[in-house]
């Protein structure tokens, strides 16, 4: 089985090369060692694909997921992390494997054997579903929340507005929780379910489901009030109200 390490760390990738040519589930052949976002881009831009990827989340030149965004990967990753095991656990959402830094033959060998029992149906819905989970040019079903300690997926379904104030992205939940977003308001009007999210202005995208009423305000503008508290007004220009209305009325 040839594979790819992906791994900015000099002692992480011989301690992972080491693994690997003591694990008993089948032989694997290191074809490459890529260290960072732009290297690795370059090399699935042109190399063949391997058998399988293992990708270390944080990379020198930011997260590894970045790599998605830019090339499309058509193999099996298996992602290495020093988060913790709760992290680990959200992430199964998307049946992608995980190793938890410091790597140790038991969890490499349950990795490969899970890989290894993979038929070739599976093996291609496991490439789906992690390339659906990181490609921007796909409609995003859920977000990758980054918090200094953890990460975990937030569904969309459960988001009500993305607010925007000082170059930063919130998402806001019926819960009352507030979630940082790792994407401009331009990035996600593209990204997200039309029918269910609309962009506002500059300053909201908001769901459907978490409109409460509108009032006619000056000018002939819209203003939309939500089920939850928001920080400020949320204005529909005159240009936008007929586009607005018509998405509320779910017209095609």
């Amino acid at each position: 089985m040839k594979a790819v390490i992906i791994e900015d760390e000099t002692a992480a990738v011989i301690s992972l090369k080491a693994i690997l040519g003591q694990n008993s589930v089948m032989p694997v052949e290191i074809v490459a060692e890529l260290d960072s976002i732009s290297e690795s881009v370059e090399y699935f831009s042109s190399a063949p694909n391997p058998d399988i990827i293992f990708m270390d989340i944080h990379l020198a030149d930011g997260l590894a997921f970045k790599i998605f965004e830019m090339v499309e990967i058509n193999a099996p990753v298996i992602f290495t992390t020093g988060y913790d095991e709760y992290a680990l656990q959200a992430f199964q959402v998307s049946s992608i494997d995980y190793l938890l830094k410091p790597i140790t033959l038991i969890s490499l060998e349950r990795a490969l054997k899970k890989l290894y029992l993979f038929s070739p149906e599976e093996r291609d819905e496991h490439i789906r579903q992690t390339n659906n989970t990181f490609q921007p040019n796909k409609m995003i079903k859920s977000l990758l929340v980054m918090l200094p300690d953890k990460f975990y997926p937030l569904l969309t379904e459960n988001i009500l507005y993305f607010y925007t104030s000082n170059e930063k992205v919130t998402a806001y939940t019926s819960d009352g929780r507030q979630h940082p977003i790792d994407k401009t308001l331009d990035t996600l009007s593209e990204q997200l379910d039309g029918q269910l999210f609309f962009r506002a202005n500059r300053q909201f995208i908001i769901s459907r489901k978490a409109i409460k009423d509108i009032d006619l305000w000056f000018g002939s503008r819209l203003s939309v009030n939500l089920t939850i508290t928001i920080p400020e007004r949320i204005i529909i220009s005159k240009t936008k109200t007929p586009l607005f209305k018509k998405w509320i009325l779910a017209e095609e």
